[in-house]
């Protein structure tokens, strides 16, 4: 079951209960959360390709426009003509394919990473780490061993044996403003703001119903954040 307690004298998820299997100190309700984790090759995953692309793509289209463009202000019709015909869009097809494979390539040399997912009464947190020693995975992150030392003393969380932390989102609930559950790929999408995916969140299949009636029971309070698809109960409503 994903859903657990998080003692905070221990820092530690442990069983929902009155007290800690560790320590013995009082649980709350208000310190129960869904938790679950994952692990993946970004190579494979297309939410690792789309954080990419969807900033490669939009450049290499800015540099199409504009180059035509201003040849266009420069020498006409006849002038994007020829340099059509000189090889313009071949060049920039083969630009194109340079990136996509560069973009593989980076994937593939980031490794196999294990994320965390933790979904409680303040927002979404999603965790990603490598194992430790993996400094190619590290590197082609383009992290040192600096830089993810001072995320891992920022975060509220102890680290993890033979783990070390290279990533972390937090999304507070407040900032969410779509959200779309795709139950055919197991992934609940959360925008901020509304056109921009901030944060992709694959959950094992078991666990999806769950997580999502957490996740809509979080959001009611924000009536214009968008959740798609509608419940039922909602369009009922809504006629």
């Amino acid at each position: 079951m994903p859903v657990v307690n998080y003692c905070r004298k221990c820092r530690a998820e442990v069983p929902v209960g009155e007290s800690c299997t560790y320590c013995g100190a009082a649980l709350t309700q208000a310190n129960e959360q869904i938790s679950f984790g994952v692990v993946r090759a970004p190579v494979k995953e297309w939410f690792a390709w789309n954080n990419l692309l969807r900033v490669a793509l939009p450049v290499w289209l800015l540099v199409l426009v504009t180059v035509l463009a201003a040849e266009g202000l420069a020498a006409g019709q006849q002038g994007v003509i020829a340099l059509l015909e000189q090889g313009f869009l071949g060049t920039m097809t083969g630009v194109l394919g340079i990136t996509v494979a560069a973009i593989w390539l980076l994937l593939k040399l980031q490794g196999v990473e294990n994320v965390h997912v933790v979904l409680d009464k303040q927002g979404v947190h999603v965790r990603t780490y490598l194992p430790e020693g993996n400094d190619v995975g590290l590197y082609a992150r383009f992290l040192t061993r600096q830089s993810i030392e001072m995320l891992a003393e920022s975060d509220d969380r102890p680290a993890l044996e033979g783990l070390m932390l290279v990533r972390r989102i937090t999304l507070p609930w407040a900032a969410v403003k779509r959200v779309r559950i795709w139950r055919e790929g197991t992934t609940i999408l959360f925008f901020h703001p509304s056109f921009w995916q901030a944060a992709a969140v694959r959950c094992p299949i078991a666990e999806l119903e769950e997580a999502e009636a957490y996740v809509r029971k979080k959001m009611k309070r924000f009536k214009k954040v968008k959740i798609l698809p509608i419940e039922k109960a909602e369009k009922a409503k809504k006629r």
